[in-house]
């Protein structure tokens, strides 16, 4: 009997140094718990729960140590222990919560935070979270109960407030959210999640530079939070603010630089800003870790491009595979290009892109201008007429189709196009000037005159823009000459005064012609025949010298010298 009574005393000895060696552990786990040290705090937590498996305070703690270093079901197990061995413990029915609505299980979320809030109805935090909880199933009705009820729990509440912001937000009732969130803001000015919310909702509402004061107030005072960075740099780019949301981006981007996700939000919105030498750098960096994306390599083209660096954009788009080219892939690859003397690598973008996207009617007119340079006027003349069918008032392409026309030969179409630029546009000088040249290249010498009289009225009256006319007036004069000078051969016979008229109207014409350009020898040419149908003999004799210096072989010229009996 004595024997079992010193066993007993010696078990009930072992089981009190056991239980408080679990104390102490305990005891050091909770004190890092409480300095966020989580990880740190599990073997302490584990000895103890080895030592005293029963314990209700160490399962909690378990429970809120591996909620804290993310392993939840881990935590969900401590949990559902701590309950199973304290039915009423109301934290423990709160860690269920937060971890369902870690797992969007937002009911099961409800029905533990109700749990909690059943066995501790003093605790403003259960009462928050469980409003949290509604929010995200909608039930607003039952969210707003909640949060006036934590409001009524402690009037300085930031978050009841807060939460009666994100009631009034999620019905659009904006005014009223501002009102609750700027409340919060004035208890608790440092709370970067509640700013965050009045920025956005300042965004909604179209209140652009009242949300970027918010945004640089986190930036500001949370430099190191790289969520508050984040979040404001997101929403700046979901709004394509992408001037304002590029500096927070940024920042994000120096607190957690293994993101890559955010290397490219950076380029983007650089791109989009304009700052394109930034969205270079952010691109190549990208391309770096990951060098097989697409996406990153066309948009480094392109940034490469508006960076005036074409050389560069263009290597990189001539290294892509043409399908993958969208239609804006391939105008800017076009651009460059072109810039870079491609020719073909240019129409060949250009002409994907058109025939993809049949309202890139700027870009019709470009290729229609290069197809132009190149010759292959019936091409151009193809992108300009369905440029100038979108664009009607755009009289230079309309001009330069009938020069397409005009070098092609066509002098029929070109005469169509360039008489209805005359008609649309009559002070278009250089149209008047390739109509009467059309005119005259089909022999429609009326016409022809006629046009080259509006050429000499624009060309003499054109005393601002500064442009030397001298050549055309030369031509105008000279051909109105030479038109005169036909009229008088075709009436010398018939009609001999009214022959001699047209020869001096001719003469007047000629002499104007010389004091644009005294050299011409066409003009002397027809100076010489003239003087010889009015009967100047001395005259003509004398031009004929004049030409036969500059072409001692003229035979035409020769021909009158004799007939004149020129010495």
């Amino acid at each position: 009997m004595k024997k079992n009574l010193i066993f007993a005393t010696i078990l009930l000895l072992f089981s009190i140094s056991l239980t408080a060696h679990a104390q102490n552990q305990l005891s050091m786990g909770m004190a890092l718990l409480g300095k966020k040290d989580c990880a740190g705090s599990l073997p302490y937590l584990l000895r103890a729960f080895k030592e005293d498996p029963k314990s209700e305070k160490v399962n909690l703690a378990l429970g809120d140590a591996y909620r804290c270093v993310g392993n939840l079901d881990s935590a969900a197990f401590f949990y559902q222990r701590t309950v199973n061995i304290e039915k009423e413990t109301a934290p423990a029915y709160y860690g269920l919560g937060v971890i369902s609505v870690k797992q969007k299980k937002y009911a099961d979320a409800i029905d533990d935070f109700n749990l909690a809030i059943n066995y501790d109805s003093k605790s403003i935090k259960y009462v928050l979270a469980l409003g949290d909880a509604y929010l995200h199933t909608d039930s607003l009705d039952n969210a707003n109960q909640a949060f006036y009820k934590a409001r009524d729990m402690d009037e300085n509440s930031a978050q009841a407030l807060a939460g009666i912001g994100d009631v009034y937000a999620k019905q659009n009732i904006y005014d009223a959210a501002i009102t609750n969130y700027k409340d919060a803001l004035a208890l608790d000015s440092t709370n970067i999640e509640i700013r965050l919310k009045l920025a956005n909702t300042y965004m909604k509402t179209g209140k652009g530079k009242e949300a970027y004061d918010q945004f640089a107030d986190v930036s500001r005072m949370a430099p190191n939070n790289s969520e508050g960075q984040y979040q404001a740099g997101e929403l700046l780019y979901a709004n394509k603010l992408y001037d304002e949301a590029l500096p927070f981006l940024e920042k994000y981007h120096k607190l957690v630089p293994d993101d890559y996700k955010t290397v490219l939000q950076i380029g983007e919105s650089a791109l989009n800003a304009g700052k394109y030498d930034v969205a270079v750098k952010y691109y190549k960096e990208y391309i770096a870790k990951y060098p097989n994306s697409l996406g990153a390599e066309k948009q480094l083209a392109s940034a490469y491009y508006f960076a005036k660096q074409p050389a560069e954009s263009y290597n990189i788009f001539k290294t892509i595979p043409p399908d993958s080219l969208d239609v804006k892939d391939l105008v800017r690859f076009g651009l460059a290009a072109n810039l870079t003397g491609d020719t073909a690598a240019t129409v060949k973008a250009w002409t994907h892109a058109v025939t993809t996207d049949t309202s890139l009617h700027v870009i019709e007119n470009q290729l229609a201008g290069l197809l132009f340079s190149m010759k292959k006027y019936d091409q151009a003349i193809f992108y300009f007429k369905k440029y100038i069918a979108a664009v009607p008032t755009d009289y230079a392409a309309a001009l330069n189709m009938g020069l397409c026309y005009v070098a092609s030969l066509n002098y029929a179409d070109a005469i169509a196009a360039l008489r209805n630029v005359t008609l649309q546009k009559p002070d278009m000088y250089l149209a008047w000037r390739w109509l009467a040249l059309a005119y005259a290249a089909a022999d429609s010498m009326p016409q022809a005159a006629s046009a080259y009289q509006q050429v000499m009225n624009l060309g003499e009256r054109d005393t601002t823009t500064g442009a030397d006319h001298s050549g055309d007036l030369n031509e105008a004069n000279r051909y109105l000459g030479y038109s005169h000078m036909m009229d008088g051969i075709k009436l010398r016979k018939n009609s001999p005064d009214q022959a001699k008229n047209e020869f001096n109207d001719s003469f007047q014409y000629l002499m104007k012609a010389l004091k644009y350009d005294k050299n011409d020898i066409k003009t002397h040419i027809f100076l010489a025949e003239d003087y010889a149908f009015l009967g100047k003999i001395d005259q003509a004799c004398k031009e004929i010298k004049v030409i036969l210096r500059t072409d001692p072989k003229n035979s035409p010229m020769l021909q009158l010298q004799k007939a004149l009996g020129c010495q």
